[in-house]
Order: C-alpha cells, then sequence, then structure tokens
C-alpha cells in the first residue's frame, strides 16, 4: 500500500511539475496574435476548448456518482503491481517532445508548414494527447481504461453530449441578442421611469442613463448568458437527481428559472444605472456591474433548488425547513460558503480598494466560531514540513503571478487618501483575513468537505488509500476560485500533498497560511497591491 501510495503521489509531482515548466517557458496569450498570419489563429479557442473541457470532466464525475469510489478502490488495486518504470520513461520522453515542439511554435520565425510541408501544430496536438495517454498508462493499465470506458460508455456519452450542448448553445444564444435585448431594453426603460423623470432611451444604439450617467447596453446585458446558466445548470441537476424528482411537472422548473434570471437581469441594469446616477458611476461600472450578475445566479438557482425539495409539485418526498442538527461533513462547508457570499455582496461595492473587507473577516470568523465544537477532532499544531511547503507556494506564486503596476500606483493612491489610523486598521484586518479566515475556509472546505466526501469512507483522520480523484478535484476546484487559475491549482496540489501526508487538515491550513502570510509581508513592504 506505501509502495503504491508513493507512486501515484510522485506521478502527481510529475504532472504538476511538467504544467509548471510549461505555464512558466511559455505565454500563450500572445500566441493567437502573433501568430495569426501564420495558420495559429485557431489556437486563440484554446480558451473555450479548455473550459469545454473542464465542463465534460465535471459531467462525468457528477454523473458517475456513487460509483466514483468504486473506481477509486478499482485504480488502486490495477496501480498495484503495475510496472510503470517503463511507460514514466515514455512519458517523460513524450513530454520533452511537447516541450520542444511546444518551443518550435511560439518561435517567430515558424510558420504553419515546414520546409517539407509538414503541419507542425498537428505534431504539436499529437505530442500533447501522447503525454496525456501515456501519463493515464502510468497511473495504471491501459486494460483499465479500457474497462473503464466500455462499462461507463453511456455516462462517458453524456458527459460528450453535456459538453456540446453547453458549446453550442453558447453560439446559439448569441444570436438571440437581437430579439431578446429589444424585450430586455424596454423593461429596463420602464422600471427606471417608475423612479426618474430624466430617463435617457435610444431604442437604435440600445443607450440608456438617467441624467449624465448613460451607458450602452450591450450584448451580454441582454441576459442570454444568464438564462443559459440556469438552463444548464437546472437541467443538469434534474437529469443527475432525476429519481427524487416528479416528471414532467420537474421539467416546470426550466422556464420559471429562465423568467427569474430574466427579471433579475432586468431590476440588475436598472439598479446599475441608479447607481451611477445616484451615488457613483465608477461603483455602478465597477464592483457592482461584474457581481451582480453572479448575485443574481446564485439567488436564482439556490431558490429553485430549494423549491424543487420542498414542493409536492416537483418532489417526490418534499422536505420541510425544520431545523436539523449541522453534520461534521457541512460544518466543514458552511465558512466558505459564508465567505464567498460576503464576497459577493462586498465586491459588488467594490471600485479600486475593498473596504468593505472586514465585513467578510467578521462574518466569516463568526462561521468559525459557532461551528467550532465541530473541529476538536482535528490536531491544530505547526508542523516544519507544512510550513516549507508553504515557503514554496509563495515562491511559486510570485513567479507565475507578476504584480500589475499601473493596478497597484491606482490602489496605492486610493489607499494614501483615507486617514492613517483607518488604513492601518484596515490593513491589519485585511492580513488577519489572509493569514488566519480565509485559509482556515477554504482548507475546511477543500481539503476537508471534498476529502471527506470524495477521498475515504471514513472520517477525516482514517487513512485508506492515496485519495487522488479529491486530490484532482479539490486542486481544480481551488484554481477556478482564483483569477491566476494556473498558480491556484498548482497551491491546491501542494496543500492537498500535505493533507495528505499526514492525513490533517490542520496541516494544509498551516501551509496556506504561510503562503498567505509570507504574500502579505512581501505585498505591505513592496506596494505590490495588485497581488493581494
Amino acid at each position: 500500500m506505501r509502495t503504491t501510495t508513493a507512486r501515484l503521489l510522485s506521478l502527481v509531482l510529475l504532472i504538476v511539475g511538467e504544467a509548471l515548466a510549461i505555464s512558466v517557458a511559455f505565454d500563450a496569450s500572445t500566441l493567437p496574435q502573433q501568430h495569426a498570419a501564420a495558420g495559429y489563429g485557431w489556437l486563440g479557442h484554446a480558451g473555450a476548448a479548455s473550459k469545454i473541457l473542464f465542463i465534460w470532466v465535471v459531467a462525468l464525475l457528477v454523473a458517475l456518482g456513487p460509483r466514483l469510489k468504486q473506481w477509486t478502490r478499482q485504480l488502486q488495486g490495477a496501480a498495484d503491481g503495475h510496472r510503470h518504470h517503463l511507460w514514466l520513461s515514455l512519458q517523460f520522453s513524450a513530454y520533452l517532445l511537447f516541450f520542444a515542439l511546444t518551443y518550435l511554435v511560439f518561435s517567430a520565425a515558424t510558420s504553419y508548414w515546414d520546409g517539407r510541408g509538414i503541419p507542425l501544430p498537428l505534431f504539436w496536438l499529437a505530442a500533447l494527447a501522447l503525454v496525456a495517454v501515456l501519463w493515464l498508462n502510468t497511473l495504471a493499465p491501459i486494460r483499465f481504461w479500457a474497462r473503464f470506458v466500455r462499462k461507463e460508455v453511456i455516462t462517458i456519452g453524456f458527459a460528450c453530449a453535456v459538453a456540446a450542448l453547453t458549446w453550442g448553445f453558447t453560439l446559439v444564444t448569441q444570436g438571440l441578442w437581437d430579439p431578446l435585448s429589444g424585450a430586455t431594453f424596454d423593461a429596463a426603460t420602464s422600471v427606471l421611469q417608475l423612479f426618474y423623470t430624466d430617463v435617457v432611451v435610444d431604442p437604435q444604439q440600445r443607450i440608456l442613463g438617467v441624467g449624465d450617467f448613460i451607458v450602452e447596453i450591450a450584448a451580454v446585458c441582454s441576459g442570454y448568458e444568464g438564462i443559459g446558466l440556469v438552463l444548464i445548470f437546472t437541467g443538469f441537476y434534474l437529469i443527475i437527481f432525476r429519481q427524487d424528482f416528479r416528471f414532467p411537472q420537474a421539467l416546470l422548473l426550466l422556464p420559471l428559472g429562465v423568467a427569474t434570471i430574466w427579471l433579475f437581469n432586468i431590476f440588475r441594469i436598472a439598479a446599475l444605472i441608479g447607481i451611477g446616477a445616484e451615488i457613483s458611476p465608477e461603483l455602478a461600472l465597477g464592483g457592482f456591474h461584474s457581481m451582480a450578475g453572479w448575485i443574481s445566479f446564485v439567488l436564482v438557482t439556490a431558490c429553485i433548488l430549494l423549491l424543487a425539495h420542498s414542493s409536492a409539485l416537483f418532489s417526490r418526498s418534499p422536505q420541510t425547513l425544520s431545523a436539523q442538527p449541522i453534520s461534521f461533513r457541512m460544518a466543514l462547508l458552511i465558512p466558505l460558503v459564508v465567505m464567498l457570499s460576503a464576497t459577493l455582496i462586498t465586491s459588488a461595492m467594490t471600485i479600486t480598494v475593498d473596504w468593505w473587507y472586514p465585513i467578510r473577516v467578521v462574518l466569516t470568523a463568526c462561521a468559525l466560531a459557532l461551528l467550532w465544537r465541530h473541529y476538536r477532532s482535528i490536531s491544530f499544531r505547526v508542523t516544519w514540513f507544512a510550513v516549507a511547503v508553504g515557503v514554496l507556494v509563495f515562491l511559486l506564486w510570485l513567479l507565475l503571478v507578476p504584480d500589475d503596476p499601473a493596478a497597484s500606483s491606482m490602489i496605492d493612491q486610493h489607499l494614501h487618501e483615507i486617514p492613517s489610523g483607518l488604513l492601518i486598521a484596515w490593513l491589519v484586518v485585511r492580513t488577519m483575513g489572509a493569514v488566519i479566515t480565509v485559509p482556515l475556509a477554504e482548507e475546511l472546505a477543500f481539503r476537508g468537505y471534498l476529502f471527506e466526501w470524495l477521498g475515504t469512507d471514513q472520517s477525516v483522520n482514517g487513512r485508506t488509500h492515496f485519495p487522488w480523484l479529491a486530490l484532482a478535484v479539490s486542486s481544480i476546484l481551488f484554481g477556478m476560485l482564483h483569477s491566476a487559475w494556473i498558480a491556484g491549482l498548482l497551491a491546491g496540489v501542494a496543500y492537498g500533498l500535505v493533507r495528505i501526508y499526514r492525513n490533517n487538515i490542520a496541516d494544509a491550513f498551516v501551509a496556506h497560511a504561510t503562503t498567505n502570510g509570507l504574500l502579505s509581508v512581501y505585498i505591505l513592504t513592496t506596494g505590490s497591491w495588485s497581488l493581494w
């Protein structure tokens, strides 16, 4: 068992190291613009392709449902006795080939075709596929993956259908802009006219405003993105948990969700213009514009799911809203939910500096304090290994996430506009949040709740096998939580490995707190405020 665990751990470290080397050596964001004339413009769709791939992975994991743990145990068994040394050598050789081809693709002198008419990007894609296949074969024999595909072909097909539908829906909904925008524009105008007499309206140019604050209602403001998200999320949820609902009545939740999110979008546009006219144009076009849509989506989906499970019209066994004792697993998740909810709200009120950040700290700290009795089984003590990993992640973060001098300069200017006493108090609370409440809430959820759900059948302090699935899923979701998602993903892997080493959530917290503490010191001493 220890040999298999060490092998899986080494393979995880291998893929992390390979991804890190590629991400540090090459900047894909400049490739499509620099090489469009040479035939590499299609690489500009890599971002969309990665999102579709992520949707496919999530759909596959959710569709597998309770069979995830069964396949995890089978993978563990297949890895035992597997001669991986040869395959590991081949995988690393393929990676070196892929690295060399990536260098050629990024070379300014390289064209789409070389002198003999060979399309280099096709070799590049083939090498990437070979790296992935050989890495899977290093984890377990090909026959294991063949058996998985054979037995889960319907599940895999379903995940492909979800990903394809998501991609297709994004294309189709773009064409809904004209008919949907007219209705959205007229409805938002009507709402504003209930409160203002000086509403500026230009239906032809889609211009709407109050007084001197005038905005153009762009395509994304029509509401089709929110409608698409609600349809995909609710539809996917109904399919996965179809045994809990009554059909066809449950299908009424789809148009209900669409209508609700569209109404939310109308009021969001009206509120944005009202905030811009009455309070601050910067606030309206900054934090509120970017976060109000997500707040609407979260509220609508939460209400739809609550209605789905509580109404006898939709649910086979309606659940009443009675007080229930909080389980250990839920106690691990609640602080993060509180923190993210507070983040959504405070971000919507933020222009340049998040002056409302102390609200996040206080609310998250209250949730942790109220639930602390559930965490007494966790051994909170500092280990040098956890501290060392935290230091390494700090250095990795500085390497992958450079400071934005313009943004830091703007933030620094705003920070010096307030009295020094208030500034010191804000910086102290901001640092406490970064070092204590954020690492605690995130580690309890990502390395606690997800490891409980996906890792083992025992308690957090029990150990049965290497929880590779929990490590992968928690790291991916942790990366998505950060704007620098690659650095976040790699940090998630590091914290996950720390948690696995002694099977203790507290070790991951110590590593995370060390990283954030060093990052806070670096930011305070250098003025690199954009890193916060």
